[in-house]
């Protein structure tokens, strides 16, 4: 799979998510998007590096996988202790679209990684 072709299903998929979020309530749409682009965000920057150091130092990759998976969990942690702690919204909402959105995305980057790298 070609990697933009593969950035655009990324952004297809978390449209997607959003739009089955609006229709269940469509209240609490600020809390849906941050929910959405968090994941969104980080997968791209994940992919492209990724793919960058595939091309260029492939006997890097699974120390790139590594590093990037626990910078990955400390920005989601600390993201997300700011974001409860300091805004007030529906706190319910925003972690629901997260989770979907980030299982969503890390099966699809798998599946993506291990077809890019047969």
């Amino acid at each position: 799979m070609h990697l933009w072709k593969f950035i655009g299903f990324m952004i297809l998929a978390s449209f997607g998510i959003y739009v089955v979020c609006v229709l269940i309530n469509s209240e609490f749409k600020m809390e849906y998007i941050l929910g959405l682009t968090i994941p969104l965000g980080i997968g791209i920057v994940v992919v492209l590096l990724g793919n960058w150091i595939n091309e260029n130092r492939p006997k890097s990759l699974t120390h790139f996988f590594i590093i990037s998976f626990l910078i990955k969990m400390l920005l989601y942690g600390t993201i997300m202790i700011i974001l409860l702690n300091f805004y007030s919204f529906s706190h319910i909402h925003f972690i629901l679209s997260f989770v979907f959105c980030f299982v969503v995305l890390h099966i699809s980057e798998a599946i993506f990684f291990k077809i890019t790298f047969r």
